[in-house]
């Protein structure tokens, strides 16, 4: 966020700051954060593209290529937005100005839905295409000059700013400040009217080139025309002369930050005077203060007197607040979400934070909207509410709502540290297109349920296995046969798990199954690659451990031992999720190297389809085998 956009908050227009239309964070858009990860950067905040940092001359041919395959990526829909909205700013083609908005609208609802690629009607794709292949590189040009200047993508304005906005015009176009623009102006007058009818109570969203245009013509407003007008804003960056305790605290929050840079004695000495100033008006405790002319130009002054390298350093200084855009089906989730938090036993400050929010969302929702803007600083409270649960809340809640919290899995043979969730149950199917030294094929089904609390004391997880379904491996007659095996787990701290477990300790029918008994132990850790988690590789997941029985070297390994016998050999994986509901796995299986993927073939469906070839390097077994599980989950 720019130091401008920053102070253009605190003003009646305090709402054309730029907000982003962003995916909904996993913590706003899914309960489910079962393992509780934290972006690589350690920050809760989402990142920005910047979608600008390409020249939009080398971006145009590759959008308008793209136009005649009907599919975009996230970004460059992005980028075609940034691109249609300032063909329209710039009135390249007045001639199309209703269809080109039209347009507009139309992509930026498909934006907001969050997909990662989106497909556009053949109609749509023609208008595209035939658009950017029209442009001239002088027009080319001046597109790539316009989006090098700061972008208002969205506007949000309560009723007070609306009714300000609308005074200021008029009087505007009554004292003819701006002949050449009489005809734009009265346009937007007739916008705001409309807005202003269409929903006389609540915020109102003004869109994206409104936005802008209003910005151009308020930021043109000389000192001597904003007195004639009898404007309020006496400061030049746009602070209101009254200011609420909210506004208040964000100009200190800024002067604050100014005052922290390598200021020279001069700027010193007016910062110090102007925190002083506000602190006093402060501590009066008032609803609503009013600052003097000679504080505001006090103000202007300062800022006006900050060096680019200043500006840069106090950017990156202040908060970024995002807004974020939820469809309509988001913001029902984010409201169940609440309620059952509601439900939970909350300390008291946690209990009245969820209170006082979900009226807040439940009125927000009562307006049946297609779309729900909420603003940065209401994301970031939700973000930080949620972020104080604990992994066992954040679990009932996703009980509450319905969802498991179902992900792909991390390993194909081996065990991993996290796990033994109460109320977490699956059950599945094994399947391998042969068993060792055999042409056969054969299949196993197995169960498993969550028994404990991982995080406050231990978990444990209970499943059973039910071997030799295709009765003709191994001794005669064997189905049916099976074994029970048992994992305790512990949630450490900065995403590791650790467990312990004895497989295959409670055995019948043994001649099902020739693995044995076998115990181990294995460490875990859950590895932040980027900072969203939605992106390709940006999560890993490594397991290590040391076990005996089936974990043991093919020469070393005999099924009768006693507890799976010594020596203990290493195992371990590796996975990395290659999308959002894909991980690739690499694993050794302490006789041998298994390759494979897991996946979740249906969204929403807590099913789990892992593939994978088993002894790959040939060190067991007798050449690479195919082995693939399905496994569906539940929550009670």
């Amino acid at each position: 966020m720019n130091v401008n956009s920053h102070l253009l908050r605190l003003s009646f227009f305090s709402s054309l700051v730029s907000l982003v239309l962003l995916d909904p964070s996993p913590s706003l858009a899914n309960a489910d954060l079962l393992t509780g990860v934290k972006p690589a950067s350690g920050s809760a905040t989402l990142p920005i593209s910047d979608t600008t940092a390409t020249p939009i001359s080398d971006t145009i041919p590759t959008l308008a290529f793209q136009a005649q395959g009907a599919i975009y990526t996230r970004e460059q829909l992005s980028q075609l937005l940034l691109v249609l909205r300032e063909i329209d700013n710039l009135r390249l083609r007045r001639e199309q100005t209703e269809e080109i908005q039209a347009l507009i609208k139309d992509l930026e609802q498909l934006q907001a839905r969050g997909r990662a690629e989106v497909q556009l009607s053949p109609p749509q794709t023609e208008q595209i295409a035939k658009l950017l292949e029209s442009l001239t590189p002088e027009e080319i040009q001046r597109i790539d000059q316009a989006l090098q200047q700061p972008q208002v993508q969205v506007a949000l304005l309560s009723q007070q700013e609306l009714q300000d906005l609308l005074s200021l015009f008029r009087q505007i176009q009554e004292q003819q400040l701006r002949p050449r623009q009489t005809e734009e102006i009265q346009s937007l007058i007739e916008y705001l009217e409309r807005l202003q009818a269409e929903k006389p109570e609540g915020e109102v969203i003004l869109s994206t080139d409104r936005a802008e245009e209003i910005q151009r013509i308020v930021d043109s407003l000389t000192p001597a025309e904003r007195e004639s007008l009898g404007d309020s804003r006496e400061s030049l960056l746009g602070i209101p002369k009254r200011l609420n305790p909210e506004q208040m605290e964000q100009l200190l929050l800024v002067m604050r930050e100014i005052q922290k840079l390598d200021l020279n004695q001069a700027q010193n000495q007016q910062v110090t005077s102007i925190i002083a100033d506000l602190e006093q008006l402060q501590s009066r405790g008032d609803a609503e203060v009013e600052l003097t002319t000679a504080q505001l130009d006090q103000i202007d002054n300062l800022v006006q007197s900050l060096t680019p390298a200043q500006f840069d350093q106090l950017s990156r200084a202040l908060p970024e607040t995002e807004a974020r855009v939820f469809t309509a089906e988001e913001f029902d989730r984010l409201v169940r979400i609440f309620r059952a938090a509601e439900e939970l036993e909350l300390d008291s400050a946690q209990a009245e934070e969820v209170q006082k929010w979900l009226r807040v969302l439940e009125a927000r929702q009562a307006e049946e909207q297609e779309l729900y803007l909420l603003t940065g600083d209401q994301v970031a409270a939700l973000e930080n509410i949620l972020n104080s649960f604990n992994q066992s809340q954040l679990r009932k809640i996703g009980r509450a709502i319905g969802g498991v919290g179902v992900s792909p899995s991390v390993s194909i043979l081996t065990p991993v540290g996290f796990g033994g969730y109460y109320g977490n149950a699956s059950a599945g199917i094994v399947f391998v297109h042969r068993t060792r030294f055999t042409r056969k094929a054969d299949a196993s089904f197995s169960a498993s349920v969550g028994l404990g609390d991982p995080e406050t004391y231990l978990g444990l997880d209970a499943s059973v296995a039910v071997t030799g379904l295709s009765d003709d491996v191994g001794e005669q007659d064997n189905f049916g046969g099976g074994s029970i095996s048992f994992q305790v787990s512990r949630t450490l701290p900065n995403n590791f798990g650790i467990g312990a477990g004895m497989q295959n300790i409670i055995r019948w029918r043994s001649g099902a199954s020739d693995n044995g008994a076998s115990t181990y132990v294995v460490l875990s850790k859950i590895q932040p690659l980027k900072q969203d988690l939605s992106q390709p590789l940006s999560l890993a997941y490594f397991s290590v451990g040391l076990g005996n029985g089936i974990y043991r070297s093919e020469d070393d390994f005999t099924p009768d031992d006693d507890l799976g016998g010594t020596p203990f050999n290493f195992f371990g994986s590796f996975a990395v999720n290659l999308r959002e509901n894909i991980n690739g796995i690499v694993e050794w299986t302490g006789q041998d190297l298994s390759l494979g993927m897991s996946i979740i073939p249906i969204k929403d469906v807590p099913l789990v389809f892992t593939p994978s070839f088993i002894d790959v390097t040939g060190t067991a077994g007798d050449g690479v085998r195919f082995n693939a599980s399905l496994v569906y989950s539940i929550a009670f």
